[in-house]
């Protein structure tokens, strides 16, 4: 049955987020991000630059107006790109655009209702009138934001499950496109469109779009990832001497009680507080090869120093583009990730995560216990010191 895209007045509640459109269908939500946010977002001169260096990964995709005739090429870019390509029909695609530029960060506690542990990156895409990369399904859900200019929309009805492309172009074009309605967007609207929902930009006039993506992992880098975690830690990685067989295993036979001692191994192994600490580790690693190597400052603090500076009255905050993943530990207490690390920390600590989850500012008088442990002071000068907190300017 097919759906008309669903218009809402703001943007959903956790609730109804994920009982009604979470991997369900799209919806689009009028002016919802503020022009003070918008301000603060990468423009397109910026974007351009960015698409010239060598670690940001960028791409344009060009078209003469037919299916054929589409084209991509990736950067990095130089001045005469950008000449060649004209004022029409032509679009810019610069990934993890929060991590170059941390202002445009600002545009994700707009989605807290989304999963941000998820969250792969910000693409942000510059396109001339009549820019397009074609009709196209992706397996990522996508939040697209309209800053500057003005864009028509098509977004399919229903999940596209078995897609046919245009054969002999470089991208993965639908063939023959999908049903669906058209909408056109302006600065401050939002489009959520699910995986797999088919989906297909057009621009009216020069625009600028912000891709929120949140992207789930295939289960082969879930096995692969635990897999290499493991390997690191000898007591982890025990191996399979077979105790448990019997005359059934003999010869070339593989018994059910092997099976089931194989599979035990599994089980124990995804039953433990490693694989939950693993897993905040995992979700925190970031998309980019040259991001999330836990890297320190190149001034770091020490104790006294830390300790003066929020004695003093200085502020601490997590910067947006920061990510963490959380949850409950089985051994008690719970698990903190950041930039493919953990920490297991006691619950008393937990409201003190939170805030910095929340984006907020941190201080004695927002945090009064700030000083009651020397385990807090070591927890925030660590994530300090390996650029997962900032003092507030």
């Amino acid at each position: 049955m097919t759906r008309s895209l669903t218009i809402l007045d703001q943007m959903p509640t956790p609730h109804e987020f994920y009982g009604e459109f979470w991997n369900q269908k799209p919806f689009l939500v009028r002016k919802t991000i503020s022009e003070e946010t918008l301000d603060l977002l990468i423009k397109s001169d910026e974007l351009a630059g960015l698409s010239m260096e060598e670690t940001a990964r960028s791409r344009m995709v060009m078209t003469a107006g037919q299916e054929s005739n589409w084209t991509c090429e990736f950067g990095p870019f130089d001045e005469s790109a950008f000449d060649k390509a004209g004022d029409k029909d032509w679009s810019l695609l610069v990934q993890n655009v929060e991590q170059f530029h941390p202002d445009t960060a600002a545009l994700l506690p707009c989605f807290d209702f989304a999963p941000r542990w998820l969250m792969d990156d910000v693409m942000v895409s510059f396109s001339a009138v009549g820019g397009s990369v074609g009709p196209h399904i992706d397996s990522y859900h996508v939040f697209l934001v309209q800053g500057e200019g003005k864009r028509r929309w098509k977004i399919g009805c229903e999940a596209i499950e078995e897609e046919v492309y245009i054969e002999g172009i470089d991208l993965k074009v639908l063939d023959g496109g999908f049903e669906g309605d058209e909408v056109e967007v302006t600065s401050g609207d939002v489009l959520y469109v699910p995986p797999r929902f088919g989906h297909e930009g057009t621009t009216i006039e020069a625009a600028l779009t912000y891709s929120v993506g949140f992207l789930g992992p295939k289960i082969s880098e879930l096995f692969s990832g635990y897999a290499q975690y493991i390997s690191e830690f000898d007591e982890l990685d025990q191996r399979y001497t077979g105790q448990n067989l019997s005359e059934i295993s003999s010869g070339f036979n593989l018994g059910e009680k092997a099976v089931a001692d194989i599979k035990d191994c599994f089980d124990r192994q995804l039953s433990s507080a490693n694989f939950t600490q693993w897993l905040v580790e995992f979700f925190t690693e970031s998309s980019h090869e040259d991001f999330g190597i836990y890297s320190e400052r190149e001034e770091m603090l020490y104790d006294d120093e830390f300790e003066n500076e929020l004695q003093e009255g200085a502020s601490l905050i997590k910067p947006e583009y920061v990510k963490f993943a959380i949850t409950s530990s089985p051994t008690g207490g719970f698990c903190l990730g950041f930039d493919s690390q953990s920490f297991t920390l006691d619950e008393r600590m937990f409201p003190l995560v939170q805030l910095f989850m929340k984006e907020e500012v941190v201080n004695s008088k927002t945090y009064p216990g700030l000083f009651s442990e020397s385990a807090y002071m070591e927890f925030l000068l660590e994530l300090y010191n390996h650029q997962a907190l900032e003092f507030l300017d």
